[in-house]
């Protein structure tokens, strides 16, 4: 029986609670639906020829990706009545950073899947392979430990710029401002100035001193322990005071919706704010 081997790369793409998967057209695994990406040419190396085959196959740029680990499968198939044995060895990486190329017409047909609800009956087994094998827990958790964070108040017309927090299914959970962990040696001014310019790509000015407080809280069952520094901030690039909803995308590849939310949603308790101690502090802002 004739043996075939084939090396190649495919991409791990996460949007929120959401996994893309493309549909085969040919070749033994036609119907079936697997990771974008495909056979490594001549002269090629892995991550090129994961960035042409996510162009063509997704329309999707990629500017960033992580290697995670390596997959194998292996079948017996037939091509026109002709036994061959198909061995498949790939290069799997997380997607980090990317955009859409919407004047580019995809090669195969993509689709959006929810983690939880992936149709393993209906992958390629390369593909139930390489999934199976990655990372399962997949949603955010508190760390066990006390984390200091900084957060950024942007202020515009009596509203304030936050970015959604969802639940393990994709559900909106209510709202925090921009902002992250401080890194060992880092200043918290430094830290924000870096998370605002990684998640917003814009440049910010701290305008007045922080507020300091302690935030204890629960998510899904595990409690949480934070040292907030939150900085009166202004953005630079002045189109975001006018956005009033717009996506962000951070480096493990999730995404997020940003919008300008009236104050008055959150002391009406119309929309949630997190942490929700945040609400009363938000008065000693000019």
């Amino acid at each position: 029986m004739k043996q075939i081997i084939r090396h190649g790369a495919y991409g791990i793409v996460i949007q929120g609670s959401k996994i893309l998967l493309t549909q085969k057209k040919s070749g033994p695994y036609k119907g079936l639906w697997g990771l974008p990406g495909g056979a490594i040419e001549f002269g090629e190396t892995p991550e090129e020829t994961l960035k042409r085959e996510l162009m063509e196959e997704s329309c999707i740029e990629v500017s960033k990706l992580e290697l995670l680990t390596v997959a194998t499968s292996t079948g017996n198939y037939h091509d026109n009545d002709i036994p061959y044995s198909f061995h498949q060895v790939g290069l799997l990486y997380k997607i980090l950073d990317w955009k859409e190329r919407f004047e580019v017409l995809p090669e195969e047909e993509n689709y959006w899947f929810e983690l939880a609800n992936i149709p393993q009956k209906e992958l390629t087994p390369f593909a139930l392979q390489a999934i199976s094998i990655l990372p399962q827990n997949q949603v955010w958790r508190p760390p066990n430990k006390i984390r200091g964070k900084v957060i950024g108040l942007a202020k515009h017309d009596n509203k304030l710029l936050v970015f959604e927090v969802l639940d393990d299914q994709g559900n909106l959970k209510g709202w925090c401002p921009i902002g992250g962990g401080i890194e060992f040696g880092e200043k918290a001014e430094d830290a924000l100035i870096r998370e605002i310019n990684e998640e917003l790509k814009c440049n910010v000015t701290i305008t007045g001193k922080p507020i300091v407080y302690e935030n204890i809280f629960e998510h899904h069952g595990s409690i949480g322990h934070e040292i907030i520094f939150a900085f009166p901030i202004k953005l630079s690039e002045e189109n975001i005071y006018s956005n009033t909803r717009f996506q962000i995308r951070e480096e493990r590849g999730s995404t997020h919706w940003v919008e300008w939310i009236p104050i008055e949603e959150f002391e009406k308790s119309e929309a949630i704010l997190f942490p929700s101690i945040l609400i009363n502090k938000l008065k000693e802002l000019s």
